[in-house]
């Protein structure tokens, strides 16, 4: 019998069968298995028996059943429903469509079609990935808990790969062919391009790796690996994965798409059967968490490792929800059929607000305490049980629990799937981090696996709102936001009451600061959190906080702050040094600034402490002049937008992009670049700015830019106390 773990499943399209890779202690091992996934059709039975009538004798049909399944979130009632098993797993998808085209005539409703495949196989099987399980050459046997929290954590063998170019450039030009393959520290060269692959290839499948970390995997080594390969007529031979007859090639290709008031770019997809590949710049959530929360997250989510590196957040928690449904013996809807209910135009007015913001006072303020509540959304979702089917449900039309501003009722009867889930995940991740904090475990694993369960949290309120999420309702979303508004005024109403000075509320977040008369602040916390029923924590107690202005209103700004807790550190919100695009020029040089000013240990000590954080401004400055500055340092990073012909305007941007064209780069929207700033006066692109990939150390800056871009981030810092843009501009002018 083989013990091992559950590492990779895939379909093999030839066989009909599902691979399921096992890693044991000996080694990687191969599994085939039958599988016959189906999917369901509901209408009325008239149209299921004519449905059924027609599809009887298609080819495609290994068998028709009507049986009766759950369909309705919430709803106990079981239905009528044609289950229909293709003869092949890949017809499913097509079958679906076929019969949903028909729908349009005859109102289908179809179910349990796009399951992702290997999370599907997994939980009929009663298994999951990473998983402790036992093979007796027909099943499964599990020796496991999925959300167990003291598992033994697997161990895989990994090797990180990389590949040199034969003419040294920072582009990767898929004309230029390979100099040499690293693996790990060995490097790989051979007398030509042909057999360097073949070798490498071949030391890769003799260590026998069960991960293969590569920088820049997706979106330029393995693109670039498979067009050499083809041009030297070896493609059929380039095979990293464990699959004899997998050659190279990518499995999903290069998508844009808009989420979150953002243009994403998602490079080809550059999988392995029976083995992983981690793109270790292009994964969200392995830069966010590392390996053991990604790891963490595939276990509970049951998507494949590999597959979940290239996926975001809310994919996983999306999963969760239909892993959870289909637990309780529901049918999975293929497209969302919940639509908003109507609303008088004063009602949306009402129910249409996101969280309570209250103004900042803005200038710096001493003895401030920060207050968050902890997991805010999460615990309104799990508190007062919202969930698509909890929210104006049928049967408690006369519920307590009602929506405050909107009173809408929610169910009493019944938990909803939504907060039944993430009671299991806000716990998890409140002993995870615990541990983070605790020397008697490894601070280190505890802290990745906390820091991936936070970004499941962030993600699973939004997701509510989403068109497109399989379990969203915008009521449950307007629910959160109404009851989390609720919330923050009567922390602010008690904090008043208690002698506090509110200065400052941010959806989950209070700045409060006391009197001489105020209530002990461990007092007043569990005031707080017996009022609302949500436990509100003490982030730290500020020797001062400045709170900035909006640089287009001049009111308190939203979310832009910095401040000295009082045990030294800084916190640091809104400003450049917080923002990606910005040089780190420029970063190291507000840093150095506010480290100028954290020694400050009052108001009147800070304010003494402005000229000396001037001077640090006024150096960076005089660097600047001189040329004694690192150009790689000087870097402006821009995610575009949109294609370079529907660029209107010849600014930086379109220059960077014109010169990425002529040197053979092809960018899409979504996707980000770097320049510097050569002459941002002149019309030639050339002359104008330099992207990184051309970029050398003599390279000269427009010097009067870059002045007054430390001007601005000067400003960013000190606009308070009268220093703005044009002052410290000048000031540097006249250095």
């Amino acid at each position: 019998m083989l013990n091992g773990k559950i590492f990779d499943v895939y379909l093999d399209n030839k066989k009909n069968k599902i691979i399921t890779w096992i890693i044991s202690n000996n080694g990687a091992v191969r599994i085939e298995d039958n599988y016959e996934p189906s999917f369901y059709v509901y209408s009325n039975s008239m149209n299921l028996h004519k449905l059924a009538n027609i599809l009887q004798d298609l080819p495609q049909i290994k068998k028709l059943n009507f049986t009766y399944h759950k369909t309705d979130l919430g709803s106990t009632a079981k239905k009528l429903v044609l289950e229909i098993v293709p003869k092949k797993i890949c017809s499913l998808g097509k079958l679906s469509k076929m019969i949903d085209f028909w729908g349009k005539f005859h109102r289908y409703h179809l179910f349990n079609v796009d399951i992702r495949l290997p999370s599907r196989y997994l939980q009929d099987k009663g298994v999951f990935c990473n998983s402790n399980v036992r093979w007796d050459g027909k099943q499964f046997i599990l020796d496991d808990s999925q959300w167990n929290i003291d598992y033994i954590m697997p161990f895989y063998s990994s090797i990180y790969l990389d590949i040199i170019q034969k003419k040294q450039s920072r582009i990767i030009s898929f004309d230029n062919s390979i100099k040499s393959i690293v693996v790990d520290d060995f490097i790989i060269e051979e007398e030509n391009e042909v057999d360097t692959v073949l070798s490498a290839i071949k030391h890769v499948q003799k260590i026998d790796p069960d991960i293969i970390y590569i920088n820049k995997g997706d979106s330029s080594v393995l693109p670039f690996l498979y067009h050499r390969a083809k041009i030297c007529r070896i493609s059929n031979l380039v095979n990293l994965g464990r699959e004899k007859t997998q050659h190279l090639h990518p499995f999903k290709q290069e998508k844009t798409y808009f989420s979150y008031g953002q243009i994403i770019y998602r490079p080809a997809f550059y999988m392995l059967y029976g083995r992983a590949h981690i793109d270790t710049s292009n994964s969200f959530l392995y830069s966010e968490s590392g390996f053991h929360g990604l790891l963490d997250i595939s276990r509970c989510s049951n998507i494949p490792l590999q597959l979940l590196s290239r996926l975001g957040a809310g994919t996983a928690i999306s999963q969760m929800q239909v892993n959870k449904a289909t637990k309780k013996g529901y049918l999975i809807p293929w497209k969302k059929n919940m639509p908003e209910i109507w609303k008088t135009a004063r009602e949306l007015l009402v129910s249409d607000r996101g969280g309570l913001i209250l103004d900042p006072t803005v200038g710096i303020h001493e003895d401030v305490i920060e207050l968050d509540f902890a997991s805010l959304y999460p615990n309104v979702m799990v508190i007062h049980n919202i969930s698509p089917e909890t929210i104006l449900c049928d049967c408690c039309k006369d519920s307590h629990n009602r929506v405050p501003q909107l009173d809408y009722h929610i169910c009493i009867r019944q938990k909803g799937l939504i907060p039944e889930l993430l009671k299991s995940i806000i716990s998890r991740r409140f002993c995870f981090k615990a541990r983070s904090k605790n020397e008697n475990f490894d601070k280190d694993i505890y802290k990745e696996m906390q820091q991936a369960w936070k970004w499941i949290l962030l993600v699973c309120f939004g997701y509510t709102g989403y068109r497109n999420a399989r379990f969203g309702r915008i009521e449950c979303y307007e629910s959160i936001t109404a009851f989390s508004r609720d919330i923050l005024l009567i922390a602010k109403e008690i904090a008043e009451q208690a002698g506090y000075k509110v200065l400052h509320g941010i959806i989950d977040s209070l700045w409060i600061k006391p009197s001489n008369e105020s209530m002990k602040l461990l007092q007043l916390s569990r005031m707080i959190g017996e009022r609302t029923g949500i436990g509100i924590d003490v982030e730290g107690q500020y020797k001062w906080i400045v709170f900035l202005p909006s640089k287009l209103t001049e009111v308190g700004a939203l979310n832009r702050y910095y401040g000295v807790f009082n045990n030294g550190e800084l916190k640091v919100r809104g400003i450049e040094l917080r923002q990606s695009n910005s040089p780190y020029y420029l970063k190291n040089m507000q840093r150095d600034m506010l480290m100028i000013l954290s020694k400050a240990n009052n108001a009147k000590e800070f304010i003494d402490m402005i000229p000396f954080a001037i001077d640090v401004l006024l150096d960076y400055g005089k660097q600047i002049i001189e040329l004694n500055v690192d150009n790689k340092t000087l870097f402006f990073t821009t995610r575009i937008s949109k294609d370079i012909t529907q660029y209107k305007v010849n600014n930086l941007v379109k220059s960077a992009l014109i010169q990425l064209r002529n040197a053979g780069v092809q960018t899409r929207p979504g996707q980000s670049i770097r320049y510097i700033v050569r002459n941002e006066k002149s019309r030639d692109h050339n002359e104008r700015v330099c992207i990184a990939e051309k970029i050398d150390e003599n390279e000269k800056v427009d010097v009067n830019y870059y002045l007054r871009q430390i001007a601005k981030c000067g400003e960013s810092i000190l606009i308070p106390f009268g220093y703005k843009l044009e002052r410290l501009y000048n000031m540097l002018q006249k250095i």
